[in-house]
This record gives C-alpha cells, structure tokens and sequence, in this order.
C-alpha cells in the first residue's frame, strides 16, 4: 500500500475550510455571548463541545469499526451543518448550547471514522507525516477565522459566520465523497461479537499509550483554564479589541501551522518520538505560565504563537504513537476511546476553571495552573519516556 498523498492533501484542504467555519462559529458565539453569559456560561458552552465525547465513546468507535466511512460521516456532516445553521436564525440565547451540543455529538462519529479512514490508506511510517499535513491545514483555516470574523460581524452581525460554518460541513461530504476513501467493516468471525469497550482495553494494555493518555488526560485538567480563560484574559484584563483578539487567536493556528509543517516534514527516529511529544509539553506548560503574567495584548499574542508550535507538536507525535500501535480493526474504537478519556480531563478543567476564574481571576487561575501542570509533567512524563524507548512505527 502506498500512501495516497494528493487524495490526502485534498482532503487536507477541505477539512482546512471546514475548520475555517467551526472557528468562525467559536469566534462569534464567544464574542456575542461574553458579556450576557460570562465565565460560568462559556463554559457551559464548552461543555456542550466537550462531553458528548465522553458518554458517545463507547458508541462512536463501535459506530466507526461497523459501517464504512461513508456510512458514519456524510450524515454526520449534513447533521452538523444543520445545527450551526440554526445559530444564525435569531433563536433565544438558551438554544446556543444545544445547538453547539447536538453539532459535538454528530461530531463524536465524524472524528473516529474519519481518523480511521485516514490511517486504513495510510502507511504506518507515514502517519505522523500525514497528522502534520491534516493539523497544518486545519490550523491554516484556523488562522483566518478570526480576522474573517472580526470583518463580519463588525459588517454584518452574526449572521454569515454560522452559515458559512453550515456550508463548510456539507462540503467536506462531498469532498470526502469524491475522494472516494472509504474504510469498510471490521470484518469478524461467525459467532464473535464487536465490544464496544475493546478500544479502552487496547488502551490501558499498551504501556506507552497508557502512559501518553494518562498523563495528558491529567495535563489537560490543569491546562483546561486557558479555553475558559484566554477571551477574558484578553478582552478584560489586556483590553484588547475584538480585532486584537482575533489577532491572539491568527497567531496561535498559525504557530500551528509552523509546528505542524515541522513534523510533517521532520521524520524523526520512532524511537525519539515520545520525546519529541513531551517537548510539545514542555513549551505548552512554559507559555501558560507566562500568559498568567502578560502586560500587553501583543504579549499574549507571541505566546500564542509558541503555544500553537508546541500544540501542534504534541499532537502529531501523540497521534502518531497511537494511531501506529492501535490494532487496524480497532482503530475507531481506540480513537474515541483515547478522545473520551482526554476529554473528561478537559471536562473537568473547564468546570472547575469557570467557578474559579468567576471566583478568583483570570490571572491567578492560569497561574496555578502551569505550576500544577509542570508538576504533573515532572510526575507521569518519565514513564512516556521510557516507555517511548521501545516504540517502533513497524510493529
């Protein structure tokens, strides 16, 4: 098998212009609702994101390794663009999180099903190689969202961001239709059931990928404050204008894209790419510490920048580990598996992030949160380490 670059470079670009839209719609609802809803209510908001991947997991892995591609992801995609739609229609202000919570649950399919058709035409050489592409890409449509943004609601409202969210999702179907990448069935011997749980099981088997989602799954609960706190951090404390902060926001996707174009054309020893995962890490760990002291809006917006370098790193080389290591007829379950476990950390961290930020201040609550998650490193980061000795893309 060979590695069908420019299918995946197509892929790449229409996934880059649907990441364009779901920014657009982040963007807009944060800076619509900021004011109305406030710490506790963003959050909320983040929560309609962040727990269906939770209570879907055992569903939308099983989904993904029992149909084919096609089957789980354009009708996803049609769901997720009708939701979005509906933001811009004026619905009263309690439908938003709703709306953000049945686009994440039709989400929960897409995101298994497509990372396991990616990986079933990919060469498992190349898998970090290609995360590099598909993450610059998504960081580049990313990066124009914010000022994009900023220029349409200043114009014209609130309304197009949305649309064009909905429109966005419905072309990556027919793009991904076109394509025609299209992972079949698992298939299994008469009489042998699929298990749902059989993704979490491979994962807490394997000692290095129980020890990279063991130790970010924990991370993400300290570093969770950022999600809640960068737009008050930005808007309240730094005084930024909108437009500034869509410049925050330009420089964080695109030190991912620098980040991602470094990883997609670095190919690194297997056995140094547990490594190169924990300096992702490190540099993350570093900025958010540094965000919790910033004096200027421009401040946060170099940190940004940094922080999307070492964001992209961590999750070319976490991917790859794992997607190179998980069983091909298990690679759905094994992905939402991962995904469940990773966000109930980032669930935890957004809950407890709004109550202490409301509670606290911004500045305090991301301050303790990079010495607790520098902690955390020094704790669980020797065993990546070790374990990451042994790792070979081949197996």
């Amino acid at each position: 098998m060979k590695t069908p670059w420019r299918k995946l470079y197509i892929l790449s670009f229409a996934g880059a212009l649907s990441w364009l839209g779901s920014s657009l719609t982040t963007f807009a609802v944060m800076l619509r609702d900021k004011d109305q809803v406030g710490a506790s209510g963003i959050s909320v908001y983040l929560l309609a994101f962040g727990l269906p991947t939770i209570f879907m997991a055992p569903v939308s892995g099983l989904i993904a390794d029992k149909f084919t591609s096609r089957q789980v992801i354009l009708p996803a995609l049609f769901v997720m663009g009708a939701s979005s739609l509906t933001l811009s229609l004026g619905f009263p202000l309690w439908w938003t999180p709703f709306a953000l919570l049945i686009t994440a649950i039709a989400g929960t399919l897409v995101g298994p099903a497509f990372q396991a058709a990616q990986v079933s035409v990919t060469e498992k050489e190349d898998i970090p190689r290609v995360s590099g592409i598909m993450q610059s890409f998504a960081s580049a449509g990313t990066l124009f969202a914010p000022a994009l943004g900023g220029i349409l609601v200043a114009s014209t409202g609130y309304f197009w961001p949305f649309v064009i969210d909905a429109v966005s999702f419905w072309l990556l179907g027919v793009v991904f239709f076109a394509l025609n990448i299209n992972r079949k069935p698992v298939l299994h011997e008469d009489g042998e059931k699929m298990s749902a749980t059989a993704g979490l099981k491979f994962v807490f088997n394997d000692r290095l990928i129980r020890a990279i989602t063991v130790l970010i799954g924990v991370l993400i609960i300290a570093l969770g404050t950022l999600n809640v706190g960068e737009v008050f951090l930005a808007q309240d404390e730094l005084h930024a204008s909108p437009f500034e902060y869509g410049i925050i926001s330009a420089l964080f996707a695109a030190g991912s894209i620098a980040g991602s174009l470094g990883t997609a054309a670095l190919k690194l020893d297997s056995k140094r790419h547990a490594m190169a995962m924990l300096l992702g890490l490190v540099v993350l760990i570093a900025v958010v510490f540094m965000m919790s002291i910033a004096w200027h809006w421009t401040v946060l917006a170099v940190l940004s920048f940094v922080a999307g370098v070492g964001n992209a790193i961590l999750n070319a080389y976490a991917i790859g580990i794992i997607m190179a290591r998980s069983p091909s007829e298990a690679l759905g379950r094994v992905n939402a598996a991962i995904g469940a476990v990773i966000q109930t950390g980032s669930v935890i961290g957004i809950v407890a992030s709004g109550f202490l930020i409301d509670l606290y201040g911004v500045r305090a609550v991301i301050f303790v949160s990079a010495i607790v998650s520098a902690i955390i490193l020094l704790i669980f980061g020797p065993e990546v380490r070790r374990a990451g000795r042994a790792h070979q893309t081949a197996q």
